[in-house]
């Protein structure tokens, strides 16, 4: 709970300056925040950011745990995923995908929870969970 509170007043803080500073009439600003299945804040997790029908890829990063971006109106999908090294094996670890509407001079919160995904090895993951978890195309073809 003490987590949560500190990460509600943090994302606060961080989206009040950020929006302030830099108003762009035609833009809207949505503050992502990436965190594990116990509601700590994961840092430098890739966040991808796509078009609502995943037709192109829009943007996203590295983010430190938490980040604001401008984005102009519009519909997006916002997920992220993650690959750690565990000794000889992988942990995979995904968010779910978060439908998000921005409109100029709105600003968005989203907080996206990683979770384990199942034993890879027991069961075939898309395309799309691959590429999302940032595995190269060469890779998902075998």
């Amino acid at each position: 709970m003490k987590t949560l509170i500190s990460l509600a007043g943090l994302t606060t803080l961080i989206c009040g300056t950020l929006v302030y500073a830099s108003p762009n009439p035609d833009q809207g600003t949505v503050n992502i925040t990436v965190v594990d299945e116990h509601g700590t804040v994961v840092p430098d997790a890739p966040v991808y950011i796509y078009g609502e029908y995943r037709t192109h890829f829009v943007g996203g990063a590295d983010i430190p745990g938490t980040t604001t971006f401008s984005m102009k109106e519009g519909e997006y999908r916002v997920s992220s995923a993650l690959i750690k090294k565990n000794g000889e094996d992988f942990d995979r670890f995904a968010s779910n995908e978060a439908h998000v509407s921005i409109v100029a001079g709105d600003n968005v919160s989203l907080v996206l929870t990683l979770k384990p995904l199942s034993n890879p090895d027991q069961q075939a993951e898309s395309y799309g969970t691959l590429h999302v978890a940032g595995l190269p195309g060469v890779l998902t073809n075998n």
